[in-house]
C-alpha cells in the first residue's frame, strides 16, 4: 500500500490547473491593488476617495462571497469561475480609460465581485482536489500560488508607477482573463471530486447545521483574524512607520517573502504533525515579532536589526497561520460544510485586513504606532494561550478526508 505523504500534490487531477488559474488572477488582483487608488488621486480624488476605492473593492469581495454557494448550483463550476475571472480582469481595461472617482469606483466594485468569486472556489478546490492525506500540502501550494504574485508586483507597483504610465499598468489587470483556457479543465476535476452519490438505506447522509459548524471553526477563525490584522497594519503602515523608503520597502519584502514560503511549508507540515503544536508556535512567534517591532520603532533610535527581525518571526506567523487555519477550518467542519467554511475563512481574512489598518491608524492617531503594535502583541499572546488550551475536538463520523475515525477521544486532525 503506497505511502499517501509520498504521492505528488502537482501530479493531482485538477492541481496544475488551479494553481495556474490562482496565478493569473492573483497577478492581475496585486499589480492594481495599491495603483488603484493611486489613479484616482491622479483624477482629482482626495485621500478619503483613495481610501474608498480599497473600501468597495473588500466590500464587494465580501458581498460576492456570500453569494459563491447561490452561482455554483445555478451555473456550475465552470461558468463560475469563468464569471469570476472575467469581472476580476476586464473592468480593468474599463478603469484604465478614465480617472475619475465615479468610473474607478464603479470598476473596482466589479472587479472585487470577481475576486471574491475566486478566492472562495479556490480554497474549496483546493481541499476538494487534495489527495486523501495530502489536504494540507495542497492548501500550502495553492497559498503560495497566492503568495508570489503578492511578494513580486505588490512592492514593484511603486516603482512601476514611476515608470510607466498609469493606464498602462491599469491595463494589465486583465492578466486575470489569461486564466480562461484553464478554467473548464479545473471546472470538470472539481465537480468531479465534489459530487457525491446518494446515501443508500444503510448509509445515511450526514450534515452538520451551519451554526455548528460555525462553532467548530470559531478558534482558527479567531487566530486568522488576530494575525491578518497585524499582517494588514503593516503592509498599510510600513512606508509611516519606517524612516526611508529603502526601509520600507525592505520592511514589506521581509513580511511578504517570508510569509510566502511559511504558507507553503506549513501546508506540508500540516500532513505530518499535530496541528495545535505548531499553531502555538507560530502564534507566539507572531506575538514576538510584533513586541520587538514595537520596541524597534518606539526607542529614540529606529532599530533596524530589530525591526527586521520582528518582521521575519511575524512574516512566518502570518504566511503559516493562513495554511494551518484552513486546513484546520475544513477538518473541523467536515467536506459537507466546505462552502460555508471557505466563505467564513475569507471573510475572516479580509476583515482582519480591514480591521488590523483600521486599529493601527486610531492607535496612531491617539498614541503610537508603537503603543498600537504592543496592543496587537497583546492580543496575539492570548491567541496563544487559548490555542494551548484548546483541547480534544468532539468525535465526528468521518474525517475530512472521508476515512472513518476510531472510536472513543478524538483530537484535532493532523
Amino acid at each position: 500500500m503506497s505511502d499517501p505523504l509520498k504521492e505528488s500534490v502537482l501530479r493531482a487531477p485538477g492541481i496544475p490547473q488551479l494553481l495556474i488559474v490562482v496565478l493569473f488572477c492573483f497577478s492581475g488582483f496585486a499589480l492594481l491593488l495599491p495603483v488603484s487608488p493611486a489613479w484616482a488621486v491622479s483624477g482629482g480624488a482626495d485621500e478619503f476617495g483613495a481610501g474608498l476605492v480599497t473600501a468597495v473593492l473588500m466590500a464587494t469581495t465580501v458581498l460576492a462571497q456570500l453569494c459563491v454557494r447561490r452561482a455554483l448550483r445555478t451555473l456550475g463550476w465552470t461558468r463560475t469561475l469563468i464569471l469570476g475571472s472575467l469581472l476580476l480582469g476586464l473592468p480593468a481595461l474599463l478603469q484604465a480609460l478614465s480617472s475619475h472617482l465615479v468610473p474607478v469606483l464603479l470598476t473596482t466594485a466589479l472587479r472585487g465581485a470577481g475576486f471574491g468569486i475566486i478566492t472562495v472556489c479556490g480554497s474549496i478546490a483546493a481541499a476538494a482536489l487534495a489527495p486523501r492525506g495530502r489536504q494540507g500540502a495542497a492548501i500550502g501550494l495553492y497559498g503560495l500560488a497566492i503568495a508570489v504574485p503578492q511578494v513580486i508586483l505588490t512592492p514593484a507597483a511603486p516603482w512601476l508607477m514611476g515608470t510607466i504610465t498609469l493606464p498602462a499598468i491599469i491595463a494589465c489587470g486583465v492578466l486575470s482573463v489569461l486564466a480562461l483556457p484553464w478554467i473548464p479543465a479545473l471546472g470538470r476535476a472539481v465537480e468531479t471530486r465534489t459530487d457525491t452519490p446518494p446515501p443508500g438505506p444503510d448509509q445515511p447522509q450526514q450534515t452538520t447545521p451551519a451554526i455548528t459548524a460555525l462553532r467548530r471553526i470559531l478558534l482558527p477563525l479567531t487566530v486568522l483574524l488576530l494575525v491578518t490584522a497585524a499582517g494588514g497594519a503593516v503592509l498599510t503602515f510600513a512606508p509611516q512607520f519606517t524612516s526611508t523608503p529603502a526601509l520600507a520597502a525592505a520592511s514589506l519584502l521581509a513580511l511578504t517573502a517570508t510569509s510566502a514560503v511559511a504558507r507553503w511549508g506549513c501546508g506540508e507540515l500540516a500532513d505530518r504533525i499535530s496541528l495545535r503544536p505548531i499553531t502555538a508556535t507560530l502564534v507566539s512567534a507572531g506575538c514576538a515579532g510584533l513586541a520587538l517591532i514595537a520596541l524597534a520603532i518606539g526607542s529614540d533610535g529606529e532599530r533596524v536589526p530589530l525591526l527586521l527581525t520582528g518582521l521575519l518571526l511575524l512574516g512566518a506567523a502570518y504566511g503559516g497561520l493562513q495554511s494551518l487555519t484552513l486546513v484546520q477550518a475544513f477538518n473541523r467542519a467536515g467536506p459537507e460544510n466546505r462552502h460555508i467554511t471557505s466563505v467564513a475563512w475569507n471573510i475572516g481574512y479580509d476583515s482582519g485586513t480591514g480591521l488590523g489598518s483600521l486599529a493601527l491608524g486610531l492607535a496612531a492617531q491617539a498614541a503610537t504606532f508603537s503603543a498600537g503594535f504592543t496592543i496587537m502583541s497583546a492580543g496575539m499572546a492570548a491567541a496563544a494561550l487559548a490555542v494551548l488550551l484548546s483541547g480534544a475536538q468532539p468525535s465526528r463520523g468521518s474525517s475530512a478526508t472521508g476515512r472513518p475515525r476510531a472510536r472513543g477521544r478524538s483530537r484535532v486532525r493532523r
